[in-house]
């Protein structure tokens, strides 16, 4: 069982704080996490007011091997005080039982073999992703993202911990990535691309497995600047993949034209820009920075300002006229989804049980049931 004390001292908060969220007095909340017996339903309050799945807090069987591949990656006193690695770990050991019996599904990784994936090589690795999985050329958004990591047999699910913004893992020899629910979907755009990066820098690596947590972001939705050498290709990657170098550099000329714009690169024309691609204003801003489009550090003063005059960027966008956004289709792999159905058909599973594993609502599993029996 994770201690509780743990989950305060890694999710910073206070007894008074959990112990009001879970609907409990300090006193009784203090007991239960020194080790006084508890109900289900005490647990249950427990659990959400520490933001973490009740299996984290009940488990005995600790997934072990996982944490140790977090281990690897993540800096030792890190490790120490996240109790989120224990939550995550235990979601991709549950995935692990769903997707037992289907394929291996990191065979599209060959594309890289040979190329070192340094931070100089990492936009030619995502125009070869473009090319050979989007089928795009370099100046298409690349919006149906969530599709292609689908097709690619990557298993794509919501992570249980909400405060970490994405999760990418190879465990024996199975690509997965949990996306950090968020309402504005172009963010969780540039995480998948993100957490295909990291799977990408590990195309030679597979058979050892790997995992990687990242659980912050800088200004809104962008993973922090890094000295490591792994989180800068991942970011470097992820930026071309959806803002190609070429297509960003045609589509900002055009916009510019369009506009009669003159002077120093604004907002209006980074706003239009991250429309047209369907990124965040903040990643586009930060891609024109890294095409010294903008002076360094000029990603960050327009946001900021965006954010100090209109709240958010999407008000200024939806104040000037500039048209909405393509939908972008984000759900968990239907894969595992199907696979969640079998093992309930076949008495494996409940279905309870199953929605648990995948993090779904029971509604999601009906509605693949009746979808596969068409």
């Amino acid at each position: 069982m994770n201690s509780i004390s743990d989950h305060l001292s890694s999710r910073r908060l206070t007894v008074n704080t959990a112990a009001k969220n879970a609907g409990l007095s300090v006193e009784r909340f203090q007991a239960v996490a020194s080790g006084s017996e508890a109900t289900l339903s005490e647990m249950r309050g427990i659990a959400k007011a520490l933001r973490v799945p009740l299996s984290t807090l009940v488990d005995d069987a600790p997934a072990e091997p996982i944490k140790v591949l977090f281990r690897q990656t993540l800096g030792q006193r890190e490790f120490k005080v996240s109790t989120s690695v224990d939550v995550i770990s235990e979601q991709i050991r549950d995935t692990l039982i769903i997707a037992e019996g289907l394929p291996k599904n990191t065979s599209w990784l060959d594309l890289f073999r040979g190329i070192k994936p340094t931070l100089e090589a990492a936009e030619g690795f995502a125009e070869l992703f473009r090319k050979a999985f989007g089928q795009l050329d370099d100046q298409e958004p690349f919006d149906h993202l969530p599709r292609v990591a689908h097709e690619l047999g990557i298993y794509l699910l919501y992570c249980r911990d909400s405060s970490v913004e994405g999760v990418s893992a190879i465990v024996a020899e199975r690509a997965i990535i949990l996306l950090g629910p968020r309402n504005f979907k172009p963010r969780m755009l540039f995480t998948i691309a993100h957490e295909v990066g990291h799977l990408v820098a590990h195309h030679d690596k597979r058979d050892g497995g790997y995992a990687m947590l990242d659980r912050e972001a800088d200004f809104n939705g962008i993973p922090k600047s890094s000295n490591r050498e792994e989180e800068k290709f991942a970011d470097a990657f992820a930026s071309s993949l959806v803002l190609p170098r070429h297509g960003v550099l045609v589509a900002v000329k055009a916009i510019r034209e369009q506009l009669k714009a003159t002077g120093p690169l604004g907002d209006i024309e980074i706003l239009w820009l991250a429309h047209l691609f369907n990124v965040s204003f903040e990643v586009a801003a930060r891609r024109c920075e890294q095409l010294q489009l903008l002076p360094p550090r000029g990603a960050r003063a327009l946001y900021q300002r965006l954010m100090d005059d209109f709240t958010n960027p999407e008000r200024r966008a939806e104040e000037l006229g500039i048209p909405k956004r393509a939908e972008i289709e984000m759900d968990v792999s239907p894969s595992l989804l199907l696979a969640a159905v079998q093992k309930v058909r076949s008495g494996d599973l409940s279905i309870g049980r199953a929605a648990e594993l995948l993090n779904v609502p029971v509604s999601k599993l009906f509605v693949a049931n009746t979808e596969s029996a068409v």
